[in-house]
């Protein structure tokens, strides 16, 4: 059975780097006793890099 509308599973970076920098940002915050900016830190570093990639790919894409 061929089904036509099927959506190709696509990776999406922005949740997966938010996730890790907000876990990174939890990890120090909780070792220098300063959870709130850290975790801030981190949850923004996680966003930037998960956009830009998922940028670079969706311009790939457009260019194929």
């Amino acid at each position: 059975m061929n089904n036509k509308n099927k959506k190709e599973d696509k990776t999406h970076y922005l949740p997966i780097f938010m996730s890790i920098g907000l876990s990174i940002g939890v990890a120090i915050g909780a070792a220098t006793n300063n959870m709130p900016i850290f975790m801030s830190i981190g949850l923004a570093i996680g966003v930037g890099l998960g956009a830009a990639l998922d940028g670079q790919k969706k311009k790939k894409d457009k260019e194929e």
